[in-house]
């Protein structure tokens, strides 16, 4: 079961002193109104390619399928707010924010619509929100180890529930009545992230320390009562939508790692891909959690063959 880990994991881009001065960045800083994102664009070829990365993670994590993806499309990256090379936001982080930025973001980076997105983890759940949220902007999609809402749980009434199940008042009901301390924890190093270029480790371990470093010791409960209702909010809207089909025959492309796998997220990622009349699910054998460490070719293919499909008009290749 997994509880509440992802508030944190929202309130980290707010919250805490403004990291150190990090070396330059790859990409651009746009402006999206006073703060600016870190934007990394490579490559031409319609439709843009747009990665959204896992939660705790950076655009630097898609450098193994970036430059891949870059010879035959454009294709970016980014860094959400407080994360990476970019600015905080002065609000409390909820997926709906998450999606609006990354709009913002697009639009002062130069590019255009329609996009296929790829998400990672939580970006999961962030692209597809994006597709809800933005109607018309999404050509189609890879989803690589999405999270899924309906295996995101919390306590309620002593016993665990699906987020996305509870009301807005019962959501509140589970914030704490005072403040919450955070839990401290390491920088991430080792597999797969050794799997990147040497430097481009090194850098992604600092980005990361510097992400730890901005986390405050504890969080107040208002703090996390709005980043929770955000995400019930989110949760609640994807799942209502899933029961109408959202993404019709557009391509759709849902990746589940093989190792460490249960049975119960491969059922999910089943069910998103079901979301599609023009899709596949593929278990990844041999890959972790970060197929696009693990495995970055299987993702390439995967976002490559999603793109085929939407510039022929044609059903997904098989795999």
């Amino acid at each position: 079961m997994r509880t509440r880990f992802a508030f944190f994991v929202l309130l980290t881009a707010t919250l805490g002193a403004q990291p150190k001065e990090l070396g330059p960045p790859p990409g651009s800083l746009v402006d999206i109104g006073g703060r600016k994102l870190h934007v990394h664009c490579t490559g031409g070829g319609a439709p843009t390619v747009v990665l959204e990365a896992g939660a705790s993670a950076f655009a630097i994590d898609w450098s193994l399928v970036e430059p891949e993806v870059a010879r035959t499309n454009r294709v970016c990256s980014y860094d959400r707010a407080g994360s990476g090379w970019s600015d905080r936001a002065p609000w409390v982080e909820t997926p709906a924010r998450v999606v609006a930025d990354l709009h913002a973001a697009l639009k002062a980076a130069g590019e255009k619509p329609p996009y296929v997105l790829a998400g990672a983890s939580m970006g999961g759940i962030y692209v597809r929100l994006y597709d809800l949220t933005y109607p018309g902007e999404v050509a189609g999609m890879v989803l690589v180890d999405p999270s899924s809402e309906e295996r995101l749980f919390t306590m309620f009434d002593g016993k665990g529930v699906v987020i996305a199940s509870l009301t807005a008042e019962q959501m509140r009901s589970t914030v704490p009545a005072g403040p919450v301390r955070v839990p401290r924890r390491e920088p991430q190093t080792g597999a797969p992230f050794d799997k990147l270029p040497k430097d481009l480790y090194e850098s992604r371990v600092l980005l990361d320390r510097r992400l730890i470093d901005s986390i405050p010791t504890s969080i107040p409960p208002e703090i996390i009562a709005e980043s929770a209702e955000g995400q019930r909010a989110a949760f609640a809207k994807l799942r209502a939508a899933a029961k109408e089909h959202p993404f019709g025959d557009r391509p759709l492309v849902v990746l589940t790692r093989g190792v460490d796998s249960s049975e119960d997220m491969k059922v999910a990622h089943a069910a998103i891909a079901r979301q599609s009349t023009n899709s596949r699910h593929t278990v990844v054998a041999n890959s972790g959690h970060e197929i696009h460490l693990y495995q970055p070719a299987v993702v390439v293919q995967a976002i490559r063959d999603v793109v085929e499909s939407e510039r022929k008009g044609e059903k997904l290749a098989k795999p």
